[in-house]
């Protein structure tokens, strides 16, 4: 089990009493000793500073009386911002109706990547996108990341 793993194991259920999902862990984000745990509240899916303050002392005390692991790193809370990373299949389901930039696994052997309104989620974990006026379904296992497309509304400009 690599330390992702383990940490993620430690903190899932704690914090969630405080009231926060962990999204993910991630070490050595672009070659720094910190590992970023990306969170949201449970109630709104949203994350603020102060929620992240709270996260980051929660966290560093429940890693600091952990045995298991050397806590020689630095600790990164944030959200998972406005594009998203879609990781789970119940992410797919909640965010139906946004629109998505897919990268898939090499072994897809179609296009590398698309763009498009998530549309679906169905049986066995398949994946309903219209990109281009087209209706595509696509196995989540091919799914190498998967990212919201922010959209950007205002009085003066509606779109991307």
């Amino acid at each position: 089990m690599d330390i992702e793993e383990k940490v993620l194991n430690i903190l899932n259920e704690p914090i969630k009493g405080i009231g926060f999902k962990i999204i993910y862990v991630k070490k050595n984000i672009k070659g720094s000793k910190n590992l970023q745990i990306i969170a949201e509240r449970i109630i709104d899916q949203k994350l603020d500073i102060n929620d992240c303050v709270k996260i980051s002392k929660f966290a560093t005390v429940l890693l600091e009386n952990e045995e298991s692991i050397n806590f020689d790193f630095g600790l990164e809370v944030s959200s998972p911002g406005v594009d998203r990373l879609l990781i789970k299949i119940e992410d797919y389901k909640n965010f139906k109706g946004s629109m998505v930039k897919m990268i898939f696994s090499k072994d897809f052997g179609q296009k590398q990547k698309i763009s498009g309104l998530l549309d679906d989620v169905v049986k066995n974990n398949m994946i309903k996108i219209i990109s281009n006026d087209e209706k595509l379904t696509i196995p989540f296992d091919s799914v190498y990341e998967c990212r919201i497309i922010p959209q950007i509304k205002s009085k003066f400009f509606n779109g991307v």
